[in-house]
Parts: structure tokens; C-alpha cells; sequence
């Protein structure tokens, strides 16, 4: 036997199914065009931007493109004879879809009451060249290593970097190791057995910079409650109105999509980058704490190195700066020496 007949319960459910899934379709494309009609309408995607740090603010022109940087000085160290005078401590922002040299400010401003301080804001970000190209750890590297050459003056300076800017200087101190007197690290990336094992994706890539959505897409990815969502996970329950409001206003700025769509497809990431970060030659200090993007368990395999330090801060999250500036700058000045 073939079983007992369909009910015309059954023949009716069946005939309506596709009705049912078009008129489905029907309602998300609908919801889809009013909420990309919204965006397009009603979200500032120019918003005034106002400078992240003090001091002056300045362009440079490298291999990199146009990049912006800002840089102060105590009043006093132009009197200091050059063979007192500190190098330059240079700071390089992390790399997000909101990112800029906000995220350094606590110590950035710390260290201008008594010595040069510069920070960059990388290519991509900031008050920096944003246009559409093809971003990758090549482009940030030549940016560092262009910057400082510039600025230097040719005494080697102190770098501190923030999560995967940490691989970038590496990197950029690897191939041009007399630009750099030693390395700080801040949360870094590349020291996971996973991170070894990324891959970029090219076809997500391709898809995020499709005209017809890409910027509708990162306006949902940095709007106020994703961007309050990231916040609350870097400082907890309470948030950083400060911060959010800075990461909001960066983020909607001309063309500010194409750096944080390649490092959203792994473009920007380096699997080998482990293998640079054992062969550098600066006096490094790593400085971690146990926050939701901490991971590093590869290392301890870099501990039993002279030049390699680790500070570790269990009660703070990753940007442990933010969270105990003065138990940071302890590490730092025994580290800068």
C-alpha cells in the first residue's frame, strides 16, 4: 500500500507554503529598503571631528598616503641638551571599526608633561587618508616606518602599540630595526594557536564592499548600540561615554568603511606573525590583561628570551591603561629605563 491519502488539510498547507515564503521574502526586503532609506537619510555620515589628543596636530605625507599624526612636548624639553633629552615615544591606536588615537589618550597625555609624545592615526582612521584601496599589514608597516623615520630625526624611538598594531610594528621594527630603541605592547594579538591558523576571506571582502550596501552595513555595525555593546565589553558594565562618543564620531566620517572591512574579512592579519615576534631584538614588554579579546597562549614560549618581558595586570581588562594608568606607567618607565 501507498499510505493513506493527504488530507485537504494537507494539499491546502502545501499550496500556501510558497505564498507563505514569498510573501516572507517580501516583508524582509521591505524592512531591508525602509531601513536602508533610514540610514541614508538620517545618519550623519560627516560628522564634525574634533581632535582626539592635545598638542598639534599635523599631516605627513609617505608611501602610506596622507597620514595625520599629533605630537606634543613638555615647554621644558627644548631647553634639555640632547644628550638629556628622552626619545621620542611614539603610539600607534589598535585597528576597529571605530578606531583612532582615542584609545591611547590616557597615555599619550601622561607622557607629554615630560617628553615628546607623537601618536599616528593609521591609514584608514582618524583624521588620516581614508580612500578606497587595498589595505594590508604591507601598508601599516611602511606607515610606521615612514613616520618615524620622518620624525625622528634619526634617534631610534620608544613605540608602544595597541592589539593587532602590536604585529604591524613588529613587523616594521623587524625590517628596520635601528628606527626602534625598544617595543611596548599592549593586548596583542598573534600569540594563539588559532591566529596562526587564520585565513583571509576574500569572498566576505567582496561582498561588504558591494556600493550598493557596504555603507548601510557599517552603519549598522557602528551604530550606538553596537558601538555601546563594544564599549561595555572593553570596560565593563558601566561603559566610557567619552569613549563611545569619540568611537561614533570616527566612525562616521567619509569612506570610513574600507580599513575596518579588511580587517573585519582577516585581511590584516598575519598567520606567521609569531615567528617575527621571536626574532625581534628590542628590549620588548608585553603588557596584558584578562579581558574578553585577551589571548596568548603561545607567549610563554617567548619568555625564556633576555630582551622579552611580561606584565601582567589580572585585574584590569584589555586596555589596561584605561583601567590602572599608574601600574602601566610603573611598567613602562622601568621598561623605557
Amino acid at each position: 500500500m501507498n499510505g493513506s491519502p493527504r488530507s485537504n488539510d494537507d494539499k491546502t498547507g502545501h499550496h500556501l507554503a510558497p505564498v507563505i515564503g514569498v510573501t516572507g521574502l517580501l516583508a524582509l526586503l521591505g524592512v531591508g529598503l525602509a531601513v536602508a532609506a533610514y540610514l541614508r537619510r538620517y545618519v550623519i555620515h560627516d560628522a564634525p571631528m574634533t581632535a582626539a589628543l592635545s598638542g598639534e596636530l599635523h599631516d605627513i605625507h609617505t608611501s602610506a598616503g596622507r597620514l595625520a599624526y599629533y605630537m606634543s612636548a613638555p615647554a621644558h624639553h627644548s631647553l634639555l641638551s640632547s644628550s638629556r633629552a628622552q626619545p621620542p615615544l611614539v603610539f600607534f591606536h589598535s585597528i576597529n571599526a571605530a578606531a583612532s588615537s582615542y584609545e591611547i589618550k590616557p597615555l599619550y597625555e601622561h607622557y607629554a608633561k615630560m617628553r615628546s609624545v607623537y601618536s599616528l592615526d593609521l591609514p584608514g582612521f582618524g583624521f588620516s587618508e581614508r580612500r578606497n584601496r587595498r589595505y594590508s599589514p604591507r601598508i601599516y608597516r611602511d606607515a610606521m616606518n615612514d613616520f618615524v623615520g620622518k620624525v625622528s630625526s634619526g634617534t631610534p624611538v620608544d613605540a608602544v602599540a595597541l592589539s593587532l598594531s602590536s604585529e604591524f610594528l613588529a613587523q616594521a621594527a623587524l625590517e628596520r630595526p635601528k628606527l626602534y630603541r625598544t617595543l611596548t605592547f599592549i593586548t596583542p594579538t598573534g600569540f594563539t594557536v588559532r591566529s596562526m591558523r587564520s585565513r583571509a576571506n576574500g569572498a566576505l571582502l567582496r561582498l561588504l564592499l558591494v556600493p550598493a550596501w557596504s555603507r548601510i552595513l557599517f552603519d549598522l555595525v557602528t551604530s550606538r548600540p553596537s558601538i555601546r555593546y563594544y564599549t561595555r565589553l572593553l570596560f565593563g558594565a558601566a561603559g566610557n561615554r567619552a569613549f563611545e562618543r569619540y568611537a561614533y564620531m570616527t566612525s562616521h566620517q567619509p569612506d570610513a568603511q574600507y580599513a575596518p572591512f579588511y580587517f573585519l574579512a582577516g585581511m590584516l592579519f598575519t598567520p606567521a606573525i609569531f615567528t617575527t615576534y621571536s626574532r625581534l631584538t628590542q628590549p620588548v614588554l608585553v603588557a596584558q590583561g584578562r579581558g574578553n579579546f585577551t589571548r596568548s597562549e603561545l607567549l610563554a614560549n617567548l619568555l625564556d628570551k633576555p630582551n622579552w618581558r611580561v606584565a601582567d595586570f589580572e585585574r584590569c581588562r584589555d586596555l589596561v591603561h584605561f583601567d590602572d594608568l599608574e601600574g602601566l606607567v610603573t611598567e613602562i618607565d622601568r621598561h623605557l629605563g
